[in-house]
């Protein structure tokens, strides 16, 4: 053990003696460098610059011989330290301080600066896209439709303009009677928010990750919904198309008036597929809504709420007359009211029951959105009926956009496009909901005339 401990200190020695001979071999180096430079017919600037190098270069090498005895991070700093106040004086460490404090509080404000910048310019890029959309066909004044609109200078940075109408004459912005119309948040809280959504989060996880109360997140989520459902319109199908419906029990969640009483349709329900067996055997007085759903091979979905009792002929023409552009075939789950609906309208019948072979024809599509239709608004731990129709448009919004993940979180890839393609689509009409206007909404059903 003693002559183990004993070679050890003696190579260490050996290593010790090897850096001192180097250092004094690169300041032999750093003399005879210097040397040949103030000898030489270089300019004053460039010997200057030379010499502030080999200052530096015996610098470092005079801090790495001491920390050669002591390698600890101590031993370096206090070393640093000394040789510091030995080069400069008290004053000039101080101004050296000062003077990088300075550097750092400039930086800092030019970061700040270009962080403003990035943000006012994606913000412009943004109202630009919107009006774009909302002006396609003109300035249109949002208060009493009149297409002779001017601008009107600008108020806080945004444009404004003014109706031209002698009845109306009123002012009007680009997000006049748009969901963020006033609004006490700023664009970035609602894109963070509609990051949130597009996630699948809940209203209590949402609130708190932008910080605002839960019944805001409520009202927003249906402002945007109400805007989104205005852009895409009721939608068409082509091709081959595979139509259905689903049965979705009734629901009357969150309403006031009923928290008292009980039965099947006054609680929250996750309402879905797997209900409709609840329905098998019961009285006729049962509440339930369907979900007419329509299919092509593109992905262009139909999807629309209905509080019928049946799923007949003239449902069937209600919802899907004008939708329907050159279509090959249909393929129907064997309904006879969807037979005579589709015979009445001249379209053939590519599938009408789970007995017909033909490879091309089929409604694996179909099946898997309703499916994923259950399992959507089982995600949200029961909808109510009266908001059903905006599930149903903000699920075909996702599909449509090919976002829709049915595992686990609802949207996949990068979640600030996507939560930016939502704004621009959900604030390009004139929706003007109001919460007190909201609170007295009656459900929004497709019915038979």
């Amino acid at each position: 053990m003693t002559n183990y401990v004993s070679n050890k200190s003696n190579i260490g020695n050996e290593n010790l003696d090897k850096k001192l001979i180097r250092k004094q071999e690169t300041e032999d180096i750093l003399d005879k460098f210097l040397d040949e430079v103030m000898t030489s017919e270089l300019s004053d600037e460039i010997k200057a610059n030379l010499s502030k190098l080999v200052e530096i270069s015996r610098y470092n090498s005079q801090i790495d011989s001491l920390d050669t005895c002591n390698n600890t991070k101590d031993n370096k700093r206090i070393n640093k330290e000394r040789i510091n106040k030995e080069r400069y004086s008290s004053e000039e460490i101080l101004n050296r301080d000062k003077k990088r404090i300075a550097r750092i509080k400039i930086l800092e404000r030019v970061i700040k600066e270009i962080n403003i910048d990035e943000v006012n310019k994606k913000k412009d890029n943004l109202v630009e896209k919107i009006r774009a959309k909302r002006f396609e066909e003109g300035r249109i004044c949002p208060h009493c439709g009149c297409k002779r609109c001017w601008k009107y200078g600008k108020y806080n940075g945004k444009q404004r303009y003014k109706c031209k109408s002698d009845k109306c004459g009123k002012t009007f912005g680009d997000f006049t009677f748009s969901p963020i119309y006033c609004s006490k948040k700023g664009m970035n809280t609602w894109i963070e928010y509609m990051k949130c959504m597009v996630k699948g989060l809940s209203l209590r996880i949402s609130s708190q990750i932008v910080g605002i109360n839960i019944a805001t997140a409520f009202y927003w989520r249906h402002k945007i919904m109400d805007g989104l459902r205005e852009d895409m319109g009721k939608g068409c199908v082509g091709g081959i198309v595979e139509m259905g419906h689903m049965i979705v029990v009734e629901s009357n969640k969150g309403d006031k008036n009923s928290v008292r009483k009980r039965g099947l349709y006054y609680r929250g329900r996750r309402c879905g597929i797997k209900h409709k067996y609840a329905l098998i055997g019961a009285p006729e007085e049962v509440k339930r809504n369907f979900v007419i759903c329509a299919v092509d091979r593109e992905n262009n979905i139909i999807v629309e709420a209905s509080n019928n009792k049946r799923v007949d002929k003239g449902l069937l023409d209600e919802v899907f007359s004008g939708r329907m552009y050159g279509v090959e075939a249909v393929c129907t789950v064997g309904n006879m009211h969807y037979h005579s609906f589709l015979s009445e309208v001249g379209l053939a019948i590519g599938r009408s029951c789970s007995g017909d072979e033909n490879e091309d024809y089929h409604i694996e599509n179909l099946m898997r959105i309703k499916r994923e239709i259950g399992k959507w608004l089982a995600s949200f731990n029961g909808v109510s009926s009266k908001y059903l129709t905006n599930y149903l448009y903000w699920y075909r919004w996702m599909k449509e956009k090919n976002v829709y993940n049915m595992c686990g979180d609802h949207c996949k890839g990068n979640d600030y496009k996507i939560a930016e393609n939502l704004f621009i689509e959900s604030h390009c009409k004139y929706t003007g909901m109001i919460i007190k206007e909201f609170k007295r909404r009656k459900p929004l059903f497709v019915s038979a005339a």
